[in-house]
């Protein structure tokens, strides 16, 4: 087996950064995938990399919160992705103050999208033009979510949860 120079590690996450955002965790796992075991090199060219900027926990945290939020997931499965990539959650916590996101507007319009057509019958609305509804000044009391069903109701939540809303997000639309 040949010897690993610093420069072919530095190039291979140099080239693992440029396509997307890492977390040192995955940066290890696949520059160990690429180019074998050498775990004490592999953490000082990650290292240098970090130190200069390159590569960034918190960058990844934020990239990730926005890219899973426009997907319409909730904030407990991205604290989980975001684990399981091992970002700290001090660093989780701090990118989710950053970003800003409304989860409970988020929730709703989620549940809109998805449900619209059975909402649209609980408030007499012949159909519901998710388009043009502005979620932030929807009232899910208006929607009069409380005359669904049971069964509809719990396939809302489950429907929620498997999203990664938290409870309180999923009981502010009933």
């Amino acid at each position: 087996m040949t010897d690993i120079k610093p420069s072919d590690v530095r190039r291979a996450a140099m080239d693992l950064l440029a396509r997307r955002e890492h977390s040192r965790y995955e940066l290890l796992l696949k520059l160990t995938r690429r180019l074998g075991d050498n775990p004490e090199l592999f953490e000082q060219e990650i290292g240098k990399l970090t130190d200069e900027g390159l590569q960034s926990d918190r960058r990844l945290a934020e990239a990730f919160i926005r890219a899973r939020t426009n997907r319409g997931q909730g904030p407990v499965k991205i604290k989980m992705e975001l684990r399981a990539r091992q970002v700290g959650d001090e660093i989780i916590s701090i990118a989710f103050e950053e970003c800003g996101v409304d989860f409970t507007a988020l929730a709703r319009s989620v549940a809109v999208k998805k449900f619209g057509d059975e909402l649209g019958k609980v408030a007499d609305i012949k159909t519901l033009d998710i388009k043009t509804l502005d979620m932030k000044t929807l009232d899910m009391k208006t929607l009069d979510m409380k005359t669904l069903d049971m069964k509809t109701r719990a396939r809302i939540s489950r429907f929620m949860q498997q999203r990664g809303f938290s409870y309180d997000h999923i009981s502010s639309l009933y």
